[in-house]
């Protein structure tokens, strides 16, 4: 006897996606925190489908928001991939576009089952959700169509602007692992906490996730002036990286400030 979610399209269109994430993770160094972060992400996203599947109550939807907040943290984590140069863009922007149907799917199923509640199906149109807001941008290097909303945003630009620096820079590719992990998580944070935070529905889960990736920017920061003490990094690329963050943390504070209005 099957479960409740194996009837369900989305749930058979998820695997796949996590057993590429599983593919990469394995190649990659394990000192880049997507490693992490990815392989956890992808299996929320299974996870919390089956779980939703399964319940009748509030953490129907509490769960499914649990899926959309890990997709889009899929998508995020296949950014900063990219930025990494672990994966190239054009295939990154093929997996973002496979991401983004997850996406419509999951907002459909949201949508399906807040008018039908003890049923566990997907509506006929699961597919479409055109004007949800959830999943508009693009992806300049292909030229691509609007996938995710959060891209579109100065803030996440100017988070990924640094990823692409930092993970550039030879001083960083010198450093140790341990010294490498514990910038690369805080930086990790910014840019996956502000595209899990865009795409959440309460403005309760907006506001926690974007003051995690502000108090992220301000620990990297901190990190950062200790990697230069210690002789580690140089001051110049530092003082850069440093003027995007404040930028970063600026934009944070005020889209909390907007959000709590």
């Amino acid at each position: 006897m099957a479960f409740n979610h194996e009837n369900l399209n989305l749930y058979q269109r998820m695997l796949p996606f996590n057993v590429k994430a599983g593919i990469w993770t394995g190649e990659w160094d394990s000192k880049h925190a997507i490693c992490d972060q990815l392989s956890r992400a992808a299996g929320s996203m299974l996870e919390n489908v089956a779980m939703a599947s399964a319940a009748y109550s509030s953490m129907k939807y509490r769960a499914l928001d649990y899926a959309i907040g890990s997709c889009l943290e899929c998508a995020a984590c296949l950014d900063l991939a990219r930025s990494k140069r672990l994966l190239a863009a054009k295939g990154v922007y093929t997996e973002k576009e496979e991401l983004s149907q997850i996406l419509r799917m999951l907002v459909g199923l949201r949508k399906s089952w807040a008018s039908t509640p003890h049923v566990v199906r997907e509506g006929s149109e699961e597919y479409s959700t055109p004007g949800d807001g959830i999943d508009k941008a693009h992806d300049k290097e292909e030229g691509g169509k609007p996938l995710f909303h959060h891209e579109t945003l100065d803030v996440y630009k100017v988070a990924i602007e640094v990823a692409t620096a930092f993970s550039a820079s030879e001083a960083v590719s010198r450093l140790s692992n341990q010294a490498f992990r514990r910038l690369d998580e805080l930086l990790t944070s910014i840019v996956l906490n502000i595209a899990e935070g865009n795409g959440r529905f309460s403005d309760a889960d907006q506001t926690r996730f974007l003051g995690t990736s502000h108090e992220s920017a301000i620990k990297l920061a901190a990190r950062l002036d200790l990697c230069v003490a210690q002789n580690l990094l140089p001051r110049d690329e530092v003082v850069r990286w440093k003027v995007l963050m404040e930028r970063v943390s600026a934009m944070t504070v005020a889209m909390i400030a907007g959000i709590q209005r």
